[in-house]
This record gives C-alpha cells, structure tokens and sequence, in this order.
C-alpha cells in the first residue's frame, strides 16, 4: 500500500498520486463539500456515499467533535485504502464495502487503477468528455502537463484521446449496492445532518434509493451531478428542480471549471 504525506503534514495510503492530490485540493483547500452555507457541527450525523480513499471523512472528522460517519464505498480494492485511512471508532465511524442505488443488487464496476476517484458503474459518454478536454485545454490539460502547450492544435485531439485512453485503463469488478433507505431502516437513523453524494454517475440511483417517508430526515445535501453520461446532460437541472420540490432551498454552480467540464456542484439546505 503507497504512502504519502499531504501538504498539511498528514500521511495518507493512496492508490494512485493523481487522485490523492487532486482530491486533497478539492476538499482541504477548496472546502468543495462545504460551501453556500453547509455546515457541519458537533454531534452531527454524516452519510459520505462514495467514500474513495477516506478524504472527506478524514477532512470533516478535523470539523466538529462526536461525529457519527456512514462511509460507503463499493470497489474492494479502493475500500481497503479507505479502512487504512480512516481512524476507527466503532461508536462514531462506520464504514460499508457497498454502493448506494435504487435496489439492492450486484452489478460491475469499472475500476481505474491510474484514477481510482473516477471508478463508476456508469461509463462516460467518451465523446462528450473529449470535446469538454479540448474545449478547455489549457485550464485542464496545460495546467496538469505545462508541455502540452507546444501541441499544435491540429494534433490535440490525437494526443487528448491517447491520453486519456491510457489514464482509463479499467479492470471489471463485481460489487454489491443497496439503497440508502435500507441503511436508514437497518439503522435507526433519526436524522442525517449532512448526505454528501459523489457517486460518480450514478447520484441519479442514489436519490431514487431514497424513500419518501425518509426525505425529511435530510438536513443538507453536497453533491457533485455528472453530466457526461448518456441521457444526463441535464441531470443538473433536473436534480435542482426535484431537490427544491422536497423542500430544500438549492444552490446550483455554473460558472466554475467543474460545470464546464460537465461536473456540477449543488448544495441543498432544507427550508
């Protein structure tokens, strides 16, 4: 298992360097989960669907005191890192190799070992996802690779593709998911004082797994929507309208790299 120390000092078991650095800039830095009035306090009840490696939770526990966490994650290999990174405490943490969707069942995942934040039981729309790279070539390919500015733009296509296709090696795992009414039942959950979603595609499954008699137990909701796949280019919308309709007061960005990429953050808080 690797290691590393982040640039708060803190050693962390990674995967893959990508997905640790860029996820610790997301969530240490940027305070992607927390912002638009998301807040967590002490005592709070936190579902993290779609664990990864441990970030988010490792990130909140330092936030508030007496935190109860519900970490999921269903790629085994990606769980492990996760369990090694996160300080047990069978009182407050509570960690499940699962997915959330909307029924119970085994389905297969795409794990990518170069990329493990991007695992997904949903496959982007490939073309979709080349033609946001090469629109926004030099805030996201530049900025990673200061070389690929001296590709001439007639080859950019070519090498993006090639790229990408190398970074997208994936390797087919089974895994098993359940609903995230099911865990509220089996449970007892009173309340959940923060759901964060970043199931990467399929936050669609997440919220219809979601039952009506328990949609009032949410307090706050951060969650990244994924436009890039096939039938969700307005997921984003379509998530705003239907979380507004069970009574939370929602903030959609749209002005930010992310939504150009075709990853939306929204941030929902009930009324």
């Amino acid at each position: 298992m690797n290691n590393l120390i982040l640039p708060n000092g803190e050693s962390l078991y990674y995967i893959d360097k990508l997905t640790a650095l860029y996820v610790y800039n997301e969530i240490y830095v940027e305070k992607q989960y927390l912002q638009h009035e998301i807040s967590i306090s002490d005592g709070d009840i936190i579902f993290d669907v779609g664990g990864n490696i441990g970030l988010f939770s490792r990130f909140v526990q330092n936030c508030a005191k007496n935190l109860d966490i519900y970490i999921f994650e269903p790629v085994p290999v990606i769980f492990k890192v996760l369990s090694a990174n996160i300080t047990s405490d069978s009182n407050f943490t509570h960690l499940f190799n699962v997915g959330l969707s909307n029924e119970e069942k085994d389905i297969e995942f795409y794990y990518f070992p170069k990329v493990c934040a991007d695992s997904t039981a949903h496959p982007v729309d490939w073309d979709f996802k080349l033609k946001k790279y090469l629109e926004n070539y030099n805030d996201v390919v530049v900025k990673t690779n200061p070389l690929a500015r001296i590709v001439p733009k007639f080859l950019r296509k070519w090498v993006v593709n090639r790229s990408l296709k190398k970074l997208y090696q994936s390797e087919k795992i089974r895994c098993h998911v359940r609903t995230l009414s099911s865990f509220i039942e089996e449970h007892d959950i009173k309340r959940i004082d923060l759901l964060k979603i970043d199931a990467e595609n399929a936050e669609r499954e997440v919220i219809a797994g979601i039952q009506e008699d328990h949609w009032p137990l949410i307090r706050q909701i951060s969650m990244e929507v994924h436009t890039h796949i096939v039938g969700c280019k307005n997921l984003h919308h379509e998530m705003q309208s239907f979380l507004t309709s069970k009574g939370f007061s929602v903030y959609l960005v749209e002005d930010d790299l992310g939504s150009r990429m075709g990853v939306y953050m929204l941030y929902a808080k009930r009324i």
